[in-house]
């Protein structure tokens, strides 16, 4: 393997990973550590994602619920719910009707 193909490998780290969360209390928390009552039995090992935000390795956005499509596969939705996801999944369906 030349260097040519192992530089095409490397991830460029000039720019953070984007993480969508529906949960705004996990983005606060992981923006700014306060210890209070609600945060102050987090794990060790969960400071982790604290760290990497704060050094901008990694950015955490809000996603509405309606908007996330890994739901279609972890959570039992209405059928309206479902469809949507589905239809924004980009998947199409083969069956004759």
């Amino acid at each position: 393997m030349d260097e040519g193909s192992i530089e095409k490998c490397q991830k460029d780290t000039s720019q953070s990973i984007t993480i969508n969360c529906d949960n705004t209390n996990t983005i606060s928390v992981s923006k700014n550590l306060v210890m209070h009552s609600k945060t102050k039995h987090i794990p060790i090992k969960y400071h982790f994602l604290h760290e990497q935000v704060v050094e901008h390795n990694i950015k955490l956005e809000y996603v509405n619920i309606k908007g996330e499509i890994a739901y279609i596969f972890t959570k039992t939705l209405p059928r309206e719910a479902f469809e949507y996801l589905h239809q924004n999944m980009g998947v199409i369906s083969i069956a004759s009707h």
